[in-house]
């Protein structure tokens, strides 16, 4: 059975616990009403809990609600051990999503939006004291992107527009886009858009069908492991968590190795991390 310390095992941490990341953005409560249990989300919550799964120091940055599933957000992430000391809690409902599986299909039913963010200048500063900085579509800080100095992440998730690419590519360091519809042709062709855009790191991931990377015009693919998913949400933030950290922190002699070794921890992590309900486990009873 897989479990939480399965994932922490698996990859150790030993080479990148020098690494501080933080992760800014939205969290999310999901809710699964047929098995009368839920879990914590959300892109930048995922983020920061698979990296201190992993061994680093990680922080996330963002909102919770003062209700009964912002307090179990909070917890969750404190009990696993991510500082919190940036974020903020409002008054309101914290985010939260309700799921749906039939056939094997997950269907994602939005209850409450995730709330706005706004950083200050002390955020920005703490921000930048950080070794890799995650954001996302979001996390609604496209706008402070000039002002962090750290290597930055930046999922776009399933965005395919240049427009998009051409305004958040020249600020970032690795790019990571979903693209499981697509073929490898098509894959190669996103990549290298978003890499004429201004980010010559970009990462694509897509469940069964593998993943690849494009790293200083050098195109590098990954198959997938042949795993029977428990759940799958959060399996792209389990890959580009684990892609990003073993990248930065890989001591292989070339680029071309560096490269090859990240998307294989990455795939493994992300299959293993696919065998736990939720994003990462920890769940509670519903809270309805």
């Amino acid at each position: 059975m897989v479990t939480t310390n399965t994932l922490a095992k698996l990859h150790d941490g030993k080479k990148e616990r020098h690494l501080k990341i933080i992760a800014i953005g939205d969290n999310v409560v999901d809710l699964y009403p047929a098995d009368k249990k839920m879990f914590l989300g959300g892109h930048a919550a995922n983020t920061a809990a698979f990296a201190t799964i992993m061994g680093l120091h990680s922080a996330y940055l963002g909102t919770f609600g003062n209700d009964a599933r912002g307090d179990f957000a909070r917890r969750t992430l404190i009990e696993l051990g991510v500082d919190l000391s940036h974020s903020l809690q409002y008054d309101g409902p914290n985010a939260f999503t309700t799921m749906k599986i039939t056939t094997g299909k997950r269907h994602q039913t939005v209850g409450e939006p995730v709330q706005e963010l706004q950083l200050s200048r002390d955020d920005i500063a703490y921000i930048n004291t950080f070794d890799l900085v995650y954001l996302n579509n979001e996390s609604g800080a496209d706008a402070f992107l000039s002002a962090i100095t750290a290597p930055t992440i930046y999922d776009f998730s399933t965005i395919d527009d240049d427009r998009i690419f051409k305004k958040i590519a020249p600020q970032i360091d690795l790019a990571y886009l979903s693209g499981k519809a697509k073929s490898d042709d098509d894959v190669e062709a996103l990549c290298r858009r978003v890499a004429a855009a201004g980010c010559q790191r970009v990462v694509c991931s897509r469940g069964l069908r593998g993943s690849a990377a494009l790293v200083a015009d050098m195109m590098s693919w990954q198959q997938a492991l042949g795993v029977k998913a428990v759940d799958a949400l959060g399996a792209g933030d389990a890959y580009i968590t684990c892609f990003a950290a073993t990248l930065y922190s890989s001591q292989k002699p070339t680029l071309d190795a560096k490269v090859s070794e990240s998307l294989s921890h990455a795939a493994k992590f992300a299959s293993a991390q696919v065998q736990l309900p939720g994003s990462f486990g920890h769940g509670a009873a519903l809270i309805a």
